[in-house]
């Protein structure tokens, strides 16, 4: 299958890892940092690791210690992790709507939003795309702390040229299985600003040492990973079977590593001390020395399927922009035969987005969920993330009320993902099989 998870990650990765884990120890730690740090052209010293995306929010929001009333701005289309981290800490949020034409508010919409009360803003990539013109948020708004949620977005650069992760004052990446880059759980922190930086070394070094997860935790984590990359080299009978066979003892067992049902419903806390373990670094280690590869890989993909889907009514898709350092804005929008907002571009090799997923909008969710069954008969498949404003279906939606949102609302009704990376690389017959389905659901309304 076709698919999303593991989408940089080769098997000989793991073995590769494994002997530079027992060769360098703890220092694999130091050895991925530096290598992860310099793929978004920084100094290692703006950036930390941690057992989480979610854990280097926390630690990073903690340490501004915001007085009580504090209100956080998150976008209307997130991930639940996000928001359950500023009800942890006993936080106001407040949700801010996409547009009709984006996955991502715009800079105009955060400026519209902020409040007497608002502290700081939580200001996403969604998918890859970059929000623009960041450094105009934070000239007209001084006081407050913008956050990047850089989990989708690894290698991206807005139409500066500036990379994701450093265009607000600090950011967190996710190294989750589905990511850009996976260690199997884990994440890192980006403190940009320099002030920031040493408020939030001097906050951590009064709290207890970070604590790397237990061998049972790392072993778990390693064979989900396992599963999921083997996912990607089955085809789909295969794989049927061995899901059927697998399923009752890996449940029993409790062998797959995942976000506990009690956390998204809001009933539990993450672990938010717990490190990356060295192991688990060095599996990183071994994908992010490719990162101009797979940054290359992920936007000729991301082009492929702009030609392949080209004038299809009803599959309404934000075109992945490449642009020069000297481009002066960003020019994505959502695009169909029925809206013709198609992005220009300066096409540059190594600029631009750089998509997690393809996304696309279909005109309704039955339409939707019945290209993603064609699709899986062709070999392909078709993701729905994110299926709730704050993904996934089912969670708590902490400070979030229906109707707070219609555009997020509407995108997570009809939003299907079009997968891409490393084992997302169709055949002539798959693309074919594409713009097949594209014809035939797009024009139902």
């Amino acid at each position: 299958m076709k698919g999303h998870v593991a989408g940089a990650l080769r098997w000989r990765d793991l073995p590769a890892a494994l002997l530079h884990w027992l060769r360098r120890g703890h220092a694999s730690g130091d050895d991925f940092r530096a290598v992860f740090a310099r793929s978004l052209g920084i100094d290692a010293g703006e950036l930390k690791l941690f057992g989480s995306g979610r854990a280097a929010l926390h630690a990073f929001t903690a340490s501004l210690e915001l007085p009580p009333g504090s209100e956080v701005l998150l976008p209307g289309y997130t991930c639940v992790v996000v928001p359950n981290v500023f009800m942890h800490l006993g936080l106001t949020v407040r949700y801010v709507d996409i547009p009709a034409d984006s996955f991502n508010p715009s800079v105009e919409d955060w400026s519209a939003a902020i409040g007497p009360k608002t502290r700081l803003v939580v200001v996403p990539h969604n998918f890859g795309f970059i929000t623009a013109c960041l450094d105009r948020l934070r000239a007209e708004h001084p006081d407050i702390v913008i956050v990047e949620d850089a989990a989708h977005a690894w290698g991206g650069t807005d139409a500066q040229g500036r990379i994701a992760g450093t265009l607000g004052h600090a950011a967190f990446f996710s190294f989750e299985y589905s990511k850009p880059l996976t260690t199997g759980t884990g994440g890192a922190l980006v403190v940009h600003d320099a002030a920031l930086r040493e408020r939030f070394s001097a906050f951590e070094a009064k709290r207890p040492a970070r604590h790397a997860p237990s061998t049972s935790t790392v072993v778990k984590q390693l064979l989900t990973l396992g599963w999921h990359r083997l996912t990607m080299s089955l085809p789909r009978p295969a794989l049927n079977a061995l899901i059927a066979i697998l399923r009752t003892p890996s449940r029993m067992l409790g062998v797959v590593a995942k976000t506990p049902d009690s956390e998204i419903a809001g009933d539990s806390q993450p672990d938010y001390r717990a490190g990356l373990h060295p192991l688990s670094a060095a599996i990183g280690l071994a994908q992010a020395r490719r990162f101009a590869e797979i940054h290359a890989l992920r936007r000729a993909q991301a082009g492929e399927y702009d030609a392949l889907l080209a004038d299809l009514p009803g599959w309404e898709r934000q075109v992945a922009v490449a642009v020069s350092p000297s481009t002066s804005a960003s020019t994505s929008a959502l695009t169909s035969a029925s809206s013709p907002l198609l992005a220009t571009s300066a096409a540059v090799v190594g600029r631009g987005d750089v998509l997690l997923r393809y996304p696309v909008l279909l005109p309704d969710t039955a339409t939707r969920d019945a290209a993603i069954e064609a699709l899986a008969q062709a070999g392909i498949v078709g993701g729905t993330w994110f299926d709730d404003v704050v993904h996934p279906k089912g969670s708590r939606r902490f400070g979030y009320a229906e109707g707070d949102c219609p555009h997020g609302e509407r995108a997570a009704r009809t939003v299907l993902n079009l997968p891409l990376g490393r084992h997302a690389r169709l055949s002539a017959s798959q693309r074919a099989a594409v713009r097949a389905i594209a014809e035939r659901f797009g024009g139902r309304r």
